[in-house]
């Protein structure tokens, strides 16, 4: 053998062994990666063929969901209603609610997120279900009761009238407006993994109670029979139309929605629900 044939077989065996080197180097990263997932609780791991029902825009970077089997439903509320109070006493807030179905239980979904807590916020009295904490500039709550295997997250977020927020309400259908006499207190856009998946919009609306401005003991207007008058001529035509005089419920169908609005004189409130497949 003379001495190119040599170099040459030298530097063909050397290609060789670098190219089998990072075979075995890529066979490895992936074997530990895999790895990692499978002992890591707190990775969110999703079946890429079904839905997937985490709202974008959840920070699940900085809120884990804890052995997570699937996600039941995710939204995100804005509430501007000045007579209700969030998990953390505050008025005006915006919140990304989860839950969850988890194989962890009470006692360890919750030591879970005492352990993940910048800093824990208590209450005056303790709910032995509950936990309250901040991660980085969030407000967090996680929730377990032992009679299932649900979690549920809450997490509120530093600015209620973010206009980020506006993009999950764009194609919020405008069925009812707010006017002087109904103002738009909540509104909500999530997910549910139900009926092969469905996407949710909710508003509540509170009626304003007009008076007695003619002063002779008496409300001038029934502004809630003024209401109902209103809707069932706006909505009587439309498919599947349906109205509960008990209940107060109205149901209809319209562009693929299954709608069903509530006139609530207990609560002062009107309460619209809106549906619809995710295929559809």
């Amino acid at each position: 053998m003379n001495k190119k044939t040599t170099i040459i077989t030298l530097v063909l065996i050397l290609i060789l062994l670098i190219f089998g080197f990072f075979i075995f180097r890529s066979r490895s990263e992936t074997t530990d990666n895999s790895k990692a997932t499978a002992n890591n609780p707190t990775v969110l791991q999703r079946d890429e063929k079904e839905p997937n029902f985490l709202l974008d825009g959840f920070p699940i970077d900085k809120v884990p969901l804890y052995k997570m089997d699937k996600i039941s439903s995710s939204k995100i509320f804005v509430n501007t209603d000045p007579k209700n109070i969030s998990e953390f006493n505050e008025t005006k807030f915006a919140y990304f609610n989860v839950v969850l179905e988890t194989n962890a239980s009470k006692e360890e979904f919750l030591n879970y997120y005492k352990k993940l807590f910048e800093s824990p916020i208590t209450d005056e009295y303790e709910n032995e279900n509950m936990v309250k904490g901040k991660i980085g500039e969030y407000k967090v709550s996680a929730a377990h009761y032992e009679s299932g295997n649900n979690g549920y997250i809450q997490v509120h977020l530093p600015d209620y009238a973010d206009e980020s927020l506006n993009e999950y309400y764009m194609d919020f259908p405008k069925i009812i407006e707010a006017n002087e006499g109904l103002v738009e207190h909540e509104k909500s856009y999530g997910l549910l993994n139900q009926s092969g998946g469905q996407t949710e919009y909710t508003k509540y609306f509170t009626v304003i109670d007009s008076g007695d401005k003619d002063n002779d003991g008496k409300d001038d207007v029934d502004e809630f029979l003024v209401l109902e008058t209103k809707y069932k001529n706006q909505f009587q035509e439309k498919t599947e139309y349906s109205y509960d005089e008990k209940t107060g419920t109205m149901k209809w169908q319209d562009g693929g929605y299954d709608s069903t609005l509530s006139i609530s004189r207990d609560h002062g409130r009107i309460y619209l629900m809106l549906r619809k497949g995710l295929d559809k």
